[in-house]
């Protein structure tokens, strides 16, 4: 274990900073593996598309369900501790996965990653935050973030050439196998080199009121996933509606908590904000789309059209690569067009949408994968351009005060709706494709998403409407975003603040 010290500060390679970037390169290598692996998956484990719907969202829902409490238990057990139980478990979980006999115990293992991905994530953006000041925490998140675009498409290659040759007969246990031994040991030079971090005040955890967003979240998702398996009995119906009077019941426990002197996972008060409030309706419909709608295009080129995962990943990873661009993009426009930046986002998805229509409509049967290369690119960007750009915009009016609670508030609504959204979507999809492998049956349902993701985008350019004008600042600056679409943020107290404007009030401005 090291200590940090001031001329440390400056260095771009120093060891804990290395080992940084070595352990976030290994979580989102394995992110981008396990979407290449799903065909493999219903194949190997005899999965239904249900099954295949939950492998997809269990990740992000885990992820979404600790994240706001990841920075106080950060606070709680230090930030070196928890990130080393964090990516403990994420190790622990990957071997699970390896090893899954079912797809319900590798369903369990994919919750348990999430979990661990959760707890982890915050805590190296919070080193990144201790290592670095000033201007040289800026270069170091952006190559944290050029690491981890990389990754993702690294993950994806490597695992489609993998599951492809099915070296030894392991089939989608490539997605997992690689990243035990890359993480491991990450791990213990890990132990050995990330410096010492003190315990703060974590302030006492809302651990009920995490409890009853998870039920919402089920309450929603497993009528969408599992409804057309059974039928849509009445039931499922009734379970679908429940969700609202229990979404109310969490936010009426969370102004009691805060009015009692607890510390809620949401602060009701935050949405007083106007730029706060709309701006994570806005960004919860960026995230409904985020990760359905590339989720379906890959399915449709490895199931629809016969491609194995190595010729998938060819085709897919222009994505998260124009999703890189699209976020650095955002900054500037945020700078020039303000509230326009996320219109642009939104247009550039609905163009995107268009593209991939016209392409099935135009061509019929007769569409080739690669001539959805151009649609996937463009989305791509897109989303980097609505998401790097929609955290800014939430995040601009939020007061020094509420920083850390806020930026985990639209993490977590990103997170959670991008779950939501692969099974809302999913009924579009799967409504189409039925139990057919026909091509024309995925054009149908892919078409089916393309729809559904322009009506997304039409209710973004809404709300975009209420958004606050922007008035141009000389010099500057906005919070940046992974390319990968796990949003990085500071749950840590004063660091927090660093990230979003602030104004001198300690009171949300209303």
């Amino acid at each position: 274990m090291t200590i940090i010290n001031e001329r440390s500060r400056t260095s771009l390679r120093q060891p804990a900073f290395v080992v940084v970037i070595a352990l976030q390169f290994a979580l989102v290598t394995v992110n981008g593996a396990t979407t290449m692996a799903l065909p493999a998956i219903r194949d190997g484990l005899q999965a239904s598309s249900s099954a295949l719907q939950w492998y997809a969202s269990l990740f992000a829902l885990g992820f979404a369900l600790v994240l706001v409490l990841a920075g106080r238990l950060g606070d709680l057990f230090g930030t070196r501790r928890l990130l080393l139980i964090g990516y403990g478990g994420l190790i622990a979980a990957g071997v699970l996965s390896a090893f899954a006999p079912t797809i319900e115990i590798l369903l369990v293992a994919r919750l348990l990653q999430g979990i661990a991905g959760g707890l982890a994530s915050p805590q190296l953006s919070a080193m990144i935050q201790r290592l670095f000041t000033g201007h040289n925490r800026t270069r170091a998140f952006a190559v944290f973030l050029m690491f981890a675009g990389g990754a993702f498409m690294i993950g994806q290659l490597s695992t489609g050439a993998l599951i492809s040759i099915d070296l030894f007969g392991a089939g989608w246990r490539w997605a997992y196998i690689p990243f035990i031994p890359i993480g491991l040991v990450s791990w213990l030079v890990a132990i050995r080199v990330l410096p010492a971090t003190e315990r703060g005040d974590a302030g006492r955890l809302d651990l009920i009121g995490a409890a009853v967003l998870s039920g919402v979240a089920f309450l929603i998702m497993f009528p969408l996933i599992q409804g057309r398996n059974i039928g849509w009995p009445l039931w499922i119906f009734a379970m679908l509606a429940s969700a609202v009077p229990a979404f109310m019941l969490f936010l009426r426990y969370e102004r009691v908590l805060l009015r009692s002197g607890g510390d809620p996972l949401v602060n009701p008060v935050l949405f007083a904000i106007p730029s706060f409030r709309t701006g994570n309706i806005v960004t919860a419909l960026v995230g409904l789309l985020s990760a359905a709608a590339p989720l379906y295009l890959i399915l449709t080129i490895q199931l629809g059209f016969g491609r194995n995962a190595l010729e998938a990943a060819i085709l897919t990873c222009p994505m998260p690569f124009a999703n890189m661009f699209g976020s650095m993009a955002a900054s500037s426009l945020m700078r020039r067009f303000g509230r326009g930046a996320l219109a642009a986002g939104a247009l550039a998805t609905m163009a995107a949408a268009f593209a991939v229509i016209i392409a099935v409509v135009t061509q019929g049967d007769g569409l080739a994968p690669w001539q959805l290369v151009p649609g996937i690119a463009l989305l791509g960007f897109a989303l980097g351009i609505s998401i790097a750009s929609g955290m800014a915009l939430v995040l601009s009016e939020v007061p020094q005060s509420f920083a850390g609670s806020a930026s985990g508030v639209q993490s977590t609504g990103l997170q959670l709706s991008s779950a939501i959204g692969i099974a809302v979507i999913g009924v579009a999809f799967y409504g189409a494709v039925e139990q057919s492998q026909d091509i024309h049956n995925y054009l149908d349902g892919i078409e089916a998403v393309m729809w559904a993701t322009i009506a997304l985008t039409v209710l973004q350019l809404f709300f975009v409407r209420f958004l606050p004008r922007h008035e141009r600042v000389e010099g500057e600056e906005f919070p940046l975003i992974d390319p990968e679409l796990l949003v990085i943020p500071d749950l840590h107290g004063d660091s927090g603040s660093e990230r979003a404007e602030t104004t001198g009030d300690s009171e949300p401005r209303r």
